[in-house]
C-alpha cells in the first residue's frame, strides 16, 4: 500500500494496523512536511519492518507525482503484486475473507479494479476513536460539488504506471478492469473534527494552488472547499455536516443515511487475536472469489470470440454480395451479347439471302483471283 500523509496523527495508526492486519505486506509511506507527531508515530512501524518513510517537502501538492513514485517503488523496490494507492482517512474493506484473500483471487487476465468509497458522516460527539464515533455513512455518497464520490483505483505492480491526481486512475500501462462488484469498498472519513477538517482544507487547498499548470479538475473539489473557507463560511459548512439527533433520525428513516458498524467492529478486536475475527476466511474466500471472476473473464472472452465471428460473418455476407451483384452484372452482360450475337447472325442471314450478294458473287469470286499486286496497283 502507498499513503501520501500530511499531519495525520489522529488516524496514522489505525490505518496502519487495519491494513496490516488484512494481509497488506508492506506500506510505503511519503511524508508531505507534517508538523505534527506522524513521524514519530511512523517510527515503530519503521523498526519493525513493515514501512518505509519518504520525505518530500516541495510546497506544491505533486500527489501524482509523488504517489506514482510511490507505486514504482512497491514493484523495483519490494517485488509488490498488488498495490493499494490510498490516503490516511480510507480504510478498504473486503466482502469477505481479507485484502489479501481478494487481491491473491483475481485471475491474472484482470489488471486494476475500481472501488466505491463510502463517505461517514461528523456527530457532534468528538470523544473516542474515530470509528466509535463516526458509525452513520451516506447511502450514497457525493463529492463537495455534489456530484458522485469518485472510486479509487488498486492495479497489478508495473514499472510504467502512472497515478492520476487523486488516485482515481491509472495510465501508461494497459490494464484490464476487473468487474468489481462488491468484492471491496472503502469506508471514508474525511470529516473527524472540525480542527481536522479545517487544516487538511488549508493544506490541500494551498498546495493544489501551487501546482503549475494544473488542470482545471485537478483539485476542483478541494479548491472549492479552499474558497469557502476564505469567504468565512467553512466553520458553517462542517456544522451542516455535522448529525445531529434529530438529522440521523430523519436520515434513517428516509434511508439516506445507513448505521455502518463493521470498522468499530473490526477495530475493537486486538491486533494479537485478529486471525480468530468472525469473518469468513481464507481458501473458502478465494474460491468464492477465483471463480466469479473466472467467470466474468470467461464471458469476456466469449464476447470476444463471438464479436470476432459476427465480424467475420459480416465480411463474408459483404463478399458474397459483391459477388452476386458482379455475377448479376456478368449475367446481364451475357443477355445482351446473346442479344447483339442473334441481332448480327439475323442479319448477316438476311444479307447472305438478299439478291445483291447473289449477283455479285461471280463479280466477288473473279476479284479475289486477281493478283494481289494488281489489286494494290489499281
Amino acid at each position: 500500500m502507498t499513503l501520501l500523509v500530511r499531519n495525520e496523527a489522529d488516524i496514522i495508526e489505525a490505518n496502519l494496523d487495519y491494513h496490516l492486519a488484512q494481509g497488506v505486506d508492506f506500506v510505503i509511506v511519503t511524508d508531505h512536511g507534517s508538523s505534527d507527531e506522524t513521524v514519530e508515530l511512523l517510527r515503530p512501524y519503521e523498526q519493525t519492518g513493515v514501512v518505509e518513510v519518504l520525505c518530500d517537502d516541495g510546497e506544491g501538492h505533486h500527489q501524482s507525482v509523488r504517489v506514482t513514485r510511490m507505486a514504482r517503488l512497491a514493484l523495483s523496490r519490494h517485488a509488490a503484486d498488488w498495490v493499494i494507492n490510498n490516503d490516511a482517512d480510507e480504510f478498504w474493506w473486503p466482502l469477505s475473507g481479507s485484502l489479501r484473500d481478494v487481491f491473491a483471487s483475481i485471475p491474472a487476465g484482470y489488471g486494476q479494479i475500481e472501488v466505491q468509497r463510502r463517505n461517514f458522516l461528523p456527530r457532534p460527539d468528538c470523544k473516542g476513536p474515530f470509528y466509535s464515533r463516526l458509525l452513520h455513512r451516506d447511502a450514497q455518497s457525493l463529492n463537495a460539488n455534489g456530484g458522485p464520490l469518485e472510486p479509487k483505483v488498486a492495479h497489478r505492480a508495473h514499472a510504467d504506471v502512472l497515478v492520476a491526481p487523486g488516485n482515481h486512475s491509472i495510465s501508461g500501462v494497459e490494464l484490464s478492469p476487473a468487474p468489481a462488484g462488491e468484492l471491496l469498498e472503502i469506508f471514508h472519513f474525511p470529516m473527524r473534527s472540525y480542527e481536522q477538517f479545517e487544516r487538511k482544507v488549508l493544506q490541500t487547498g494551498t498546495g493544489y494552488e501551487k501546482l503549475e499548470h494544473r488542470s482545471a479538475e485537478v483539485g476542483r473539489d478541494q479548491l472549492r472547499l479552499l474558497a469557502i473557507y476564505r469567504e468565512g463560511a467553512l466553520r458553517q459548512y462542517y456544522d451542516n455536516a455535522l448529525l445531529d439527533d434529530a438529522a440521523l433520525g430523519y436520515g434513517v428513516a428516509q434511508g439516506s443515511i445507513v448505521l455502518d458498524r463493521r470498522l468499530e467492529s473490526f477495530m475493537r478486536v486486538s491486533l494479537d487475536s485478529l486471525p480468530q475475527v468472525d469473518r469468513p476466511g481464507g481458501p473458502p474466500t478465494r474460491s468464492f472469489i477465483a471463480r466469479a471472476l473466472g467467470a466474468f473473464l470467461e464471458l469476456d472472452s466469449n464476447r470476444e470470440a463471438l464479436a470476432r465471428a459476427r465480424s467475420q460473418t459480416a465480411a463474408l455476407e459483404q463478399q458474397l454480395a459483391t459477388n452476386q451483384a458482379e455475377l448479376v452484372a456478368q449475367q446481364a452482360e451475357l443477355v445482351a451479347n446473346q442479344a447483339e450475337l442473334a441481332a448480327t447472325g439475323k442479319a448477316l442471314q438476311s444479307l447472305r439471302a438478299s439478291r445483291l450478294v447473289r449477283w455479285s458473287g461471280p463479280l466477288r469470286r473473279l476479284w479475289y483471283r486477281v493478283p494481289l499486286r494488281l489489286r494494290r496497283s489499281r
